[in-house]
């Protein structure tokens, strides 16, 4: 589905870039500075740079996006504040870290929810939950520009999970909805930047992670971790491209397209890279003695019933909660996929 919507916003890219060429005298260049919380080998900083580079291309040069690495400008934990404040025009990264101040930022990571980065990106785009997040961003003085997806992500430990009862007691890191996650699994939530992982799981102040796979390879977590849980418990996981509402006001009718669009076919791309990086990491697990433990198919039946909860009170966190538990249950209906959660 999202691929047929690609072909008909190539006609965008082309009518926006005309735009910008034939409109005369320029504007007075912009340049964003936007904090990225992951560093320059994840696939979210190739995601960033290729945000930028669409950003500046479809502007003709007037608006450009200057990408920052880990703790350049600001700690991840600091984006919300940060943009609020001015400090920062925009931030690239999970928003977990914020979900005790926007709690639909958990609704982009319930367990489950979308199996691949075909329903994802059909959801988000044509079922509404990308319109959900905008107003709940919009609150907090936000623009969300678009969804990055970050591949398949779940729990990656230093033990073997055969049952849920092996999660009971285990230390996870896991912020937000993980967190809430791994506290209905039986295990304990330890909340640690993405950068600060490593060294957790090198130390055992964390016992395993839940994160994207393909991070065995890109951030050396095959050194510090011998298991990965399948399935996964988010296909893909979303991150988020944000903007400073005031930055984004500022903009030109014509930058707002352009950024929309750049930002759409950032979405796009990250798909595809999310299914190149899915399908490598399996290959790499099997030469680094990385062993993917398939849960028995009566264990999934128990993890799905203590889930259940989890979904049921983020329904009740807010009205947009509500609404994106809904707009979950509307799709697999409309498209007759029966979903083990609804």
């Amino acid at each position: 589905m999202y691929k047929q919507v690609l072909r008909l916003m190539t006609i965008c890219v082309v009518s926006i870039s005309l735009i910008f060429m034939l409109s005369g005298v320029a504007a007075a260049k912009k340049v964003l500075k936007l904090q990225l919380v992951y560093p320059k080998t994840s696939s979210v900083a190739a995601n960033s740079l290729f945000f930028a580079d669409k950003v500046e291309k479809l502007t003709n040069g007037e608006v450009k996006i200057k990408i920052f690495y880990p703790g350049q400008l600001v700690k991840a934990k600091e984006g919300l504040t940060a943009m609020k404040r001015g400090m920062i025009d925009g931030y690239i990264g999970s928003m977990l870290y914020f979900a005790g101040v926007i709690p639909e930022v958990n609704g982009e990571w319930l367990p489950f929810s979308w199996k691949n980065v075909s329903e994802a990106m059909d959801i988000y785009y044509n079922y509404g939950y990308l319109d959900i997040m905008r107003k709940a961003t919009e609150k907090h003085d936000c623009y969300y520009v678009a969804p990055i997806s970050v591949a398949k992500m779940g729990l990656m430990t230093k033990f073997p999970i055969n049952s849920i009862e092996d999660l009971k007691g285990k230390k996870i890191r896991a912020v937000g909805m993980e967190g809430r996650i791994v506290k209905a699994l039986g295990g304990s939530s330890v909340a640690l930047s993405g950068a600060e992982q490593y060294t957790a799981l090198q130390r055992g102040t964390a016992e395993g992670t839940d994160y994207p796979w393909y991070t065995l390879r890109d951030y050396k977590f095959f050194e510090v971790v011998s298991y990965v849980s399948s399935p996964p418990l988010h296909s893909p996981g979303i991150v988020e491209i944000l903007l400073n509402n005031k930055v984004w006001k500022k903009l030109s009718s014509d930058e707002k397209k352009a950024v929309n669009l750049a930002g759409f076919l950032t979405s796009i791309h990250s798909a595809n890279l999310s299914e190149k990086n899915d399908r490598e990491i399996i290959d790499f697990c099997r030469d680094n003695n990385v062993k993917i433990v398939e849960l028995p198919n009566e264990e999934l039946v128990k993890m799905i019933k203590v889930l259940k909860p989890v979904y049921e009170d983020h329904l009740n966190s807010s009205d947009l909660c509500a609404e994106q538990v809904e707009t979950l249950k509307s799709y697999f209906n409309e498209m007759e996929i029966i979903h083990p959660l609804f």
